[in-house]
């Protein structure tokens, strides 16, 4: 059964103040519950801070960033930025790219309908021939692109919480599109909930 921590058992955890711990709540770096007064955290976000450190750019100001854009990290700790989300659609600058590979609102539907069975699913991040059935060849088919931001798309699943870090290279973990199909109903098939 899961274990869930309250804010001040996880700033303990982190050797972090526990006002810290919730204000990446309120910002939605780290998933929890509120049952009346409470926040309840899962352990497992703990675990996912960890691996993918997907708080350590979430304070970044306005100013160091152009439009509302936020760092993000792959799970090697490549630093890429980014705008807008899952749900709204995102623009991500790989590297130093002067212009954002644009992904639609339309295109994240597709592929959270696509991926919606919870479980391991290969990266496929290389370019000329991503593996069958990986999100980088679902990106090149969908796009019909020759690029492969795979890994960018990966981290910011991982980072928005659609998937965990697998413990298998190479791969994530979808979850299980339940827990999210009421936040973002029209963005899942019916048949999938």
């Amino acid at each position: 059964m899961q274990r869930y921590l309250t804010p001040q058992e996880a700033a303990q955890h982190l050797q972090v103040e526990m006002t810290e711990i919730l204000a990446l709540v309120d910002q939605g770096s780290i998933r929890a519950m509120r049952i009346g007064s409470s926040v309840r955290i899962p352990e497992t976000e703990l675990e996912r801070l960890l691996v993918t450190c997907a708080a350590s750019h979430s304070q970044s100001t306005p100013e160091s960033l152009p439009g509302g854009s936020r760092w993000c990290l792959t799970r090697t700790g490549t630093k890429f930025r980014v705008s807008g989300s899952i749900a709204d659609g995102a623009e991500i600058w790989p590297g130093k790219m002067r212009y954002p590979i644009k992904f639609p609102r339309s295109f994240m539907k597709a592929l959270l309908s696509r991926f919606s069975e919870p479980g391991d699913v290969a990266v496929g991040g290389s370019f000329d021939s991503p593996s069958p059935g990986s999100l980088g060849e679902f990106i090149q088919q969908k796009l019909n692109t020759k690029m492969n931001p795979a890994v960018y798309i990966a981290a910011l699943l991982i980072n928005e919480g659609y998937a965990d870090a697998s413990a298998r290279r190479g791969y994530i973990e979808f979850r299980h599109p339940a827990w999210y199909a009421k936040e973002l109903p029209d963005m899942i098939e019916p048949s999938v909930r």
